[in-house]
């Protein structure tokens, strides 16, 4: 019987030694599919046990976290006021982000100016976690939603994030965009 749940792996390993003799990209995977599917049986415990109020708090929690990741990007890159852009916020979410393999159709970006970065997935990603977890799709992603908007704005309080579509609310694809303004 396969594991939902699957139990944390790390021990304080190092990838290589996590990796033992398995090939890089399907190691690779099966940590992101464990580590996904445990977030996702978490989040799906907390909505069975206190509905709404769990999104509510989870997203808060989401966004917090998310702004203070997004402050460490920021600092680690030793970004000055006119470096944090919506394209390098961007470049940093993707570095901070899991979002799949490289092989993966992950954010693509659709369209770019000083201004604002707007991008897509076609597909989603995470759906299949929030199934082999039996979570509620829209909570999950929205959840996830509160974190990206939280790590722009931990990039630069003046970055917004807006979700304009979502595979799991019922669009064909999901997109948003971090603006300036």
């Amino acid at each position: 019987m396969p594991r939902k749940y699957p139990e944390p792996q790390n021990d304080g390993k190092s990838l290589e030694e996590m990796l033992e003799d398995k090939p890089i990209h399907s190691g690779i995977q099966g940590m992101i599919d464990d580590v996904e599917t445990r977030e996702a049986a978490i989040i799906a415990a907390f909505d069975r046990k206190l509905g709404d109020k769990a999104k509510k708090v989870a997203s808060e929690a989401a966004y917090q976290y998310g702004i203070s990741c997004g402050q460490k990007a920021a600092k680690d890159k030793n970004l000055s006021p006119n470096d944090k852009t919506p394209g390098k916020a961007f470049e940093l979410l993707l570095d901070n982000y899991c979002d799949g393999m490289p092989c993966d159709r992950g954010a693509q970006v659709m369209d770019e100016t000083a201004k604002s970065i707007v991008w897509d997935h076609t597909v989603c990603i995470h759906g299949k976690y929030c199934e082999a977890a039996n979570a509620p799709p829209k909570v999950v992603c929205d959840i996830l939603i509160s974190w990206v908007s939280g790590f722009g704005t931990g990039i630069n309080s003046a970055l917004k994030h807006t979700r304009r579509k979502c595979v799991a609310h019922g669009d064909q694809t999901c997109e948003s965009c971090y603006e300036l303004g």
